[in-house]
């Protein structure tokens, strides 16, 4: 038997977004012949409260080791219930292959967030330009998702870039959309020819004649490095202000954690939990100086993004620069990001 929930269930606690927590998978289907949705919720059946265009960072053991990626929440940000993630398989890719083979119906992933500022809650605007490539649609897909079931008058040009029909994901649900969003254009682009389409990179003269008033709208880019910067020039060079632009991306890459001396002050860093201090200099944000001292901080982008190291700092003075993956009110109650941290003197965290 199939039991839905009642409309007035009893009162049901917030997901903690600064700790890590248990998801269930619920469902998981395919969308195109490499990518695939899942649907999760939390175990304990609290509330997931987001921001269209955020992420969650997703923990998993394999090989006996830690392995942890951010993924866009694809679902759309009005239900609280369940969330789902929207997953490429990229070959080699640890993280995203387990998650193809073993994430059932009935398994459970270690999850932290949801966090990120690339978000129209972050970015309001009367009008939009949503622009994506490849596996960069799901911040887009929430958005629409979200007006949709919100009923917001949404303005949108939506440019999604792939490399052929079969790869475009969602897009007979976004067609569907286009009924209770009159306001939604959508514009698809395969990037390899085929009998039925040319095919063809996302040109800047391309770009301006999908959206002639791109000058207008609040352009939000989601895809591949060189991607994005393609898109950042056009927009810029037909005159879109820099804070109309906002852009996300996890290809990450790797840091080399090998420390080079150039003079800068060096200062001690001291986890309070473990007794264990290593030195850091000035130049040097505290992850970076921790990997190369040999000390393990669970951490996933090392750009501030999506708020996996965040910790308490119990003492000292530090200057962090991030990019949206802690709120101000975390800051405020002394928490800090080590990977976008970097001392002014000696730190003590709660680790």
């Amino acid at each position: 038997m199939t039991t839905f929930p009642a409309a007035m269930a009893a009162k049901r606690v917030d997901w903690p977004s600064d700790q890590w927590g248990t998801l269930r998978c619920l469902h998981a289907w395919n969308e195109t012949r490499d990518v695939k949705t899942f649907l999760l919720a939390p175990d304990d059946g609290s509330r997931i409260t987001f921001d269209p265009g955020q992420f969650m960072t997703f923990r998993t053991a394999l090989d006996g080791r830690p392995v942890e990626r951010c993924y866009t929440l694809s679902s759309s940000a009005a239900g609280d219930r369940a969330v789902a993630i929207t997953v490429k398989v990229k070959p080699g890719g640890a993280m995203s292959g387990h998650l193809h083979k073993a994430l059932a119906p009935g398994e459970r992933i270690s999850a932290f967030g949801p966090a990120g500022a690339f978000s129209p809650v972050e970015h309001q605007a009367e009008k939009f330009a949503l622009i994506s490539a490849g596996s960069g649609i799901t911040p887009m897909l929430s958005m629409v998702r979200t007006a949709a079931d919100l009923g917001l008058p949404l303005d949108a040009d939506f440019v999604h870039v792939a490399r052929t029909p079969r790869d475009y994901v969602a897009a007979a649900e976004l067609r569907a959309l286009k009924r209770r969003l009159p306001g939604l254009r959508l514009h698809f682009i395969p990037t390899r020819p085929s009998a039925k389409n040319i095919g063809g990179r996302l040109t800047a003269d391309a770009l301006i004649e999908l959206v002639p008033d791109l000058a207008g709208r609040m352009v939000m880019c989601c895809g591949p490095e060189g991607f994005m910067e393609s898109v950042k020039n056009a927009a810029f060079d037909h005159g879109v202000p820099p804070e109309f632009y906002a852009e996300e991306s996890f290809d990450f890459g790797q840091e080399d954690d090998a420390i080079t001396d150039t003079g800068a002050p060096v200062w001690r860093i001291t986890f309070a939990k473990s007794g264990r201090s290593f030195d850091c200099p000035a130049d040097t944000t505290i992850l970076r100086a921790a990997k190369a001292a040999g000390f393990a901080i669970a951490a996933s982008c090392a750009k501030g993004m999506c708020g996996t190291c965040k910790c308490v700092k119990i003492s000292g003075d530090l200057a962090m620069t991030h990019q949206g993956g802690i709120r101000q009110r975390e800051i405020d109650r002394g928490f800090v990001l080590p990977c976008s941290s970097r001392p002014r003197g000696d730190v003590v965290l709660d680790r």
